[in-house]
């Protein structure tokens, strides 16, 4: 399946909309909030620290009840506002949005993707589908690494990652994490 890129109004919505939850996805774990970070989700220590306040397991009815109204929040907005949530917020349709611009950037408009997969092997041909996957990998990783940089404190994480000091557990979960983005956006958005 080759994606046509679509233009128009709620396009361009769509696609802020994208790049703000992207932005503050990725900005998340690096907000600190009186010298500690400001959402850290410590699964290790049993506890959650979402800007100064800390939730312990006791307060884990609070947290259902918010879950809930989040769940309930979901539901009305998209029984009364369609499919919002699914067509603009969710990240099973921002992801493979950035991957798809991805495609485009190195091998062009739909059109001139099919001829490049019919295509010979060429020099064009193979530095144009590792430029795509270079840029997929990396969006992956990012992925990854601000995923658990919620669990691990981020700091932490990336001095960890960059020294190579980090536990194994921790390096697995980015890279499982990573390579599911990689699957899921890349891949089997072609299937769904």
């Amino acid at each position: 399946i080759y994606v046509r890129a679509q233009t128009g109004k709620w396009q361009r919505v769509r696609k802020q909309m994208g790049w703000l939850l992207m932005l503050v996805f990725l900005v998340g774990p690096w907000i600190q909030w009186n010298g500690s970070q400001a959402i850290l989700l410590d699964v290790e220590q049993q506890r959650f620290h979402i800007f100064g306040t800390t939730l312990w397991p006791q307060d884990l009815t609070l947290l259902a009840l918010l879950f809930m109204i989040a769940a309930f929040g979901l539901f009305f907005m998209t029984t009364f506002l369609g499919r919002v949530w699914c067509g603009y917020l969710c990240p099973q349709t921002v992801w493979p949005f950035i991957f798809i611009w991805f495609e485009e950037k190195f091998e062009g408009s739909a059109n001139k993707r099919r001829q490049l997969a019919k295509a010979t092997w060429s020099f064009s041909k193979i530095w144009r589908k590792a430029a795509k996957h270079t840029g997929w990998l990396a969006v992956s990783l990012l992925t990854g690494f601000t995923f658990i940089a919620y669990f691990v404190p981020a700091q932490e994480l990336a001095w960890g990652l960059l020294t190579f000091s980090a536990s194994f557990w921790v390096g697995f979960w980015v890279l499982f994490f990573a390579f599911c983005t990689y699957g899921n956006a890349g891949f089997m958005r072609t299937i769904m």
